[in-house]
């Protein structure tokens, strides 16, 4: 098997954040399911900006005493912001409701309206680390078969696997993750978009077409990147066995990072994990590790013994415990499921 291809005990890390800054409305350590809102904020629809200086036809130094609003201030629709004074006096009222966001240089900005942002999360799992003002790291456990290139893109859902997409109805194809097995992508793009798959999957891509595949709206994973070379045995088979389970694609630009860069990605659920971890045990001595458990949640330190045997667990349940010293040189007895598996 290709060992730096296909992970079995993998943990991802997945950011989801705001780009400006707002609230965030998960806590450490909360279970969130896909589609779940992270943060949100709420920004003005539109401004206006009135020039007092040019309409009013005054001095700067008269700007003070024209100005009625100061920067902050609340307004509501018809309230005066700038007045000029005299026989023959002008005035400047508010639109409608909103806030002064700026009083400089002879002109008034007012925001209107509210616009609100979401950031959601794409996957479910657990709220690994807060990201203050902007969203938080979402971490889940499965298994992952990295990829060499990716549009950018993320989706998820039920993973199917094609060999000729006109044995398929549009109905069987939509919002599922389709990998091709046996196809050349621009050949059925077309078809794909009309059926509204979520995402697909390639083993390979033209590098003559590499712009159009950039600028696909489709999420797209190329396992090998570009050329020409065929799927191994090896991906062929996990990809064969993860057929009609859930897939997170995440079409990642390569960074330097390994939890950013382009994977296909299948989560297993809680007690699940566990064997994931079995079957590697006895290469875990020694690693570096994060607790995802409480009253240590976040915190790093070393896996430095594994008893043979289960212990049983406050809750009463049967668990593989090891022992771990914790970055404050502190030694611990913790269960294997309660931590991400960092490097071996």
């Amino acid at each position: 098997m290709e060992e730096h291809l296909i992970q079995q005990n993998a943990t991802l890390i997945h950011t989801v954040k705001l780009p400006v800054p707002g609230k965030v409305l998960v806590h450490l350590g909360q279970e969130i399911e896909k589609g779940s809102v992270i943060a949100e904020a709420v920004l003005p629809d539109r401004f206006q900006v009135f020039d007092v200086l040019n309409h009013f036809r005054i001095d700067a130094r008269e700007m003070e005493v024209c100005t009625r609003r100061l920067a902050g201030e609340d307004v509501q629709k018809g309230d005066v912001i700038a007045r000029k004074p005299g026989l023959l006096s002008r005035i400047f009222r508010a639109p409608e409701a909103g806030k002064v966001v700026s009083v400089r240089d002879g002109r008034v900005t007012l925001a209107m309206g509210e616009r609100h942002l979401e950031a959601v999360s794409p996957i479910a799992g657990i709220v690994a680390e807060i990201i203050p003002g902007l969203g938080a790291q979402i971490l889940v456990r499965g298994k992952k078969l990295k990829a060499a290139w990716g549009n950018g893109k993320i989706a998820s859902g039920s993973l199917l696997l094609v060999d000729q997409v006109k044995d398929f109805d549009q109905k069987d194809l939509a919002e599922r993750v389709v990998v091709l097995t046996n196809e050349r992508l621009p050949d059925v793009m077309t078809t794909l978009e009309q059926a509204g798959v979520a995402g697909v999957v390639v083993w390979a891509l033209d590098p003559l077409q590499a712009e159009r595949f950039e600028n696909w709206s489709i999420p797209l994973l190329a396992l090998a990147g570009f050329g020409d070379s065929e799927i191994s045995a090896a991906m062929m088979a996990e990809l064969t066995e993860m057929d009609g389970k859930t897939a997170y694609l995440l079409a990642h630009e390569p960074f330097n990072r390994d939890d950013q860069k382009a994977a296909l990605f299948f989560p297993v659920e809680q007690n699940q994990a566990m064997g994931l971890f079995e079957t590697e045990q006895k290469n875990l001595l020694g690693s570096q590790v994060r607790f995802w458990g409480s009253p240590y949640f976040g915190s790093l330190g070393e896996i430095i013994e594994i008893p043979d045997e289960e212990e049983r667990l406050g809750s009463g349940i049967l668990s593989k415990v090891v022992v771990v010293r914790r970055a404050d040189e502190s030694v611990i007895r913790v269960p294997l499921e309660n931590l991400g598996i960092l490097s071996s």
